[in-house]
């Protein structure tokens, strides 16, 4: 019994930091919108979906190489060179979605596979691209090996939440180009881009203290 009572709270405990992260109104958050209110919600729920898949790759690599990547994520010169090119990255990513003229948006009736693949894209690069992601999961994986019960609990609440989160966005998305007319659509994919290449800025800046 209470074996069983600590994985329940492992799992809440994961439960309730997802519910953190899908609050923030960072780049994983804007792209999402951004795909959902200029193509359509699946191409929302495809960026999600980008992000999903990048955090798995990062669960499996981090917590079974944990010590070794703990190790080598604290040198100096390898925190700055994973700030710099993270960075960088995440700038001209934003820059490009940003450089996107005014009636580049997709309508309904011609959004393709290939607009899928591009949401897809998107959101595995943005999640991939930020070094708080690796950070993050690294911290994350020190942790649960410290802890008796099953990680799986903690991983599961604190993917359940994100999907939920990422799918409420992506699927709510939509709705919002009702209450918003194109030419506000439009500035929300460049406050999108602003939002991306000022986080990409932020983590150079920050690579920069690591000199």
């Amino acid at each position: 019994m209470t074996g069983q009572l600590l994985s329940i709270v492992l799992f809440g405990e994961g439960f309730l930091t997802g519910i953190t992260l899908t609050a923030m109104l960072g780049p994983v958050t804007m792209t999402i919108l951004r795909y959902g209110m200029q193509i359509n919600k699946m191409a929302g729920v495809w960026a999600a979906i980008g992000t999903w898949v990048s955090d798995f790759v990062f669960i499996a690599g981090t917590f079974w190489m944990t010590m070794t990547l703990s190790e080598w994520s604290k040198r100096p010169d390898v925190r700055i060179w994973i700030y710099i090119v993270g960075g960088v990255a995440l700038t001209l990513m934003g820059l490009w979605m940003m450089s996107t003229k005014r009636n580049a948006t997709v309508e309904m009736n011609k959004v393709s596979k290939g607009s899928y693949t591009q949401a897809f894209a998107a959101g595995f690069i943005v999640n991939s691209m930020s070094p708080f992601t690796l950070f993050f999961w690294i911290g994350a994986a020190l942790v649960l090996h410290m802890q008796s019960e099953n990680p799986l609990w903690y991983y599961a609440g604190l993917m359940l939440s994100l999907a939920m989160g990422d799918f409420a966005k992506a699927w709510l998305a939509p709705k919002l180009t009702s209450w918003i007319r194109d030419k506000y659509v439009y500035w929300v994919q460049v406050v999108a881009g602003i939002v991306i290449a000022g986080t990409g800025v932020y983590i150079i800046g920050m690579g920069g203290f690591e000199w």
